[in-house]
């Protein structure tokens, strides 16, 4: 009787046993390290992007501090108003860290409308001036370099030939550089930018030499031969006609 009634006991023992195997959560703490190392994945790709936003603001601050490194100076320049075809005047530009732009302005030698104006300098500046139509203008720097020192009290000066090539209203564009450095580079940063319109007039004279005149004579040549040909065999045809009639007569 004794091994029926412990029978059920061991019954009972044996699902207490596998109750308390399944106690542990080998799988919950399997999961828990893959957490654990996205996390971190997370965190090592987020600090160099931020790292790298510090380091472009800084660069920008950097860039803007040389930027502001610049003092003011006058400039100031012809721009003729008009031209004839064939006419070369010289444009000039002078630049004056000590002079107002007025009395800079007073300075400008050559003829046409003088403009001034105020603008940021380095020691090194650079101009240049470009027609925006090549086959308008012919333009040849007097100046030996377009890059040139300034001289905080001298006036400095660039001079360009221009010759006019083509009638009508043409823009030319004179363009000021200032030279910046940064990270032991130089970069030629643009200051600002001036277009003169000048109207170039065309004479009748002008007109006159730029015609064909191959074309043009062989035109007028053929406008005054042609009728005196039809003149003359006119003539020719009334002369024959007239020896008939006086041959005719005699015949009689």
């Amino acid at each position: 009787m004794k091994p029926i009634k412990l029978f059920p006991l061991l019954l009972v023992l044996a699902f207490a046993l596998v109750a308390c195997g399944g106690v542990a959560h080998p799988t919950k703490a399997a999961t828990a390290a893959p957490a654990a190392t996205g996390a971190a994945t997370e965190v090592a790709t987020s600090t160099p992007a931020s790292g790298t936003a510090v380091n472009l603001d800084e660069q920008m601050t950097r860039i803007d501090s040389v930027l502001k490194k610049t003092l003011s100076a006058s400039i100031a320049y012809n721009k003729p108003e008009t031209m004839v075809l064939d006419q070369t005047v010289t444009i000039e530009l002078l630049l004056n860290p000590s002079l107002s732009p007025q009395d800079l302005s007073a300075q400008v030698d050559e003829p046409g409308q003088v403009a001034s104006a105020s603008v940021k300098i380095t020691p090194r500046m650079k101009a240049l001036l470009v027609a925006n139509d090549d086959a308008a203008f012919v333009v040849k720097p007097i100046h030996d370099d377009p890059e040139q020192l300034i001289s905080k009290t001298d006036t400095t000066r660039w001079a360009w030939l221009t010759t006019a090539k083509k009638g009508g209203v043409q823009r030319l564009t004179l363009v000021v550089y200032r030279l910046v450095e940064y990270d032991g580079r130089s970069y030629w940063r643009e200051v600002e930018t001036y277009k003169a319109d000048i109207n170039i007039e065309v004479t009748l004279m002008q007109r006159v030499k730029s015609l064909d005149w191959a074309w043009v004579v062989g035109v007028i040549v053929t406008a005054v031969a042609v009728p005196a040909f039809w003149r003359w065999m006119d003539q020719r045809k009334k002369q024959a006609a007239q020896k008939k009639r006086l041959k005719y007569r005699k015949q009689k």
